[in-house]
């Protein structure tokens, strides 16, 4: 490959990648937005297991976001002698 080949590939990876990245905050916000419908609803056992899987949906969305190289949101969350809780890095409300 030549130098401008390369070059290319790398610039399309990235902007596959950035693309990834996009398509997973849109369907965490998505997301979001069904967790805080079913919430208006009047509660159930059915309607808070649903909230459950949704928000399970959110954290492995979450788990893509690292896998994809996204900095984490987070700087607070390895430190045990730090007690601040982070909000969610995208202003979901879960």
């Amino acid at each position: 490959m030549t130098k401008e080949e390369v070059q290319d590939f790398l610039k399309s990876h990235k902007e596959k990648m950035e693309e990834e990245i996009k398509f997973d905050k849109h369907c965490r916000v998505g997301l979001d937005g069904f967790i805080q419908a079913i919430k208006k609803m009047p509660q159930s056992r059915e309607r808070s297991l649903a909230i459950t899987k949704i928000q399970e949906g959110v954290m492995w969305l979450g788990m893509d976001l690292k896998r994809l190289g996204n900095p984490n949101p987070y700087p607070n969350g390895y430190n045990p002698e730090n007690a601040v809780v982070d909000k969610t890095a995208d202003g979901l409300k879960l």
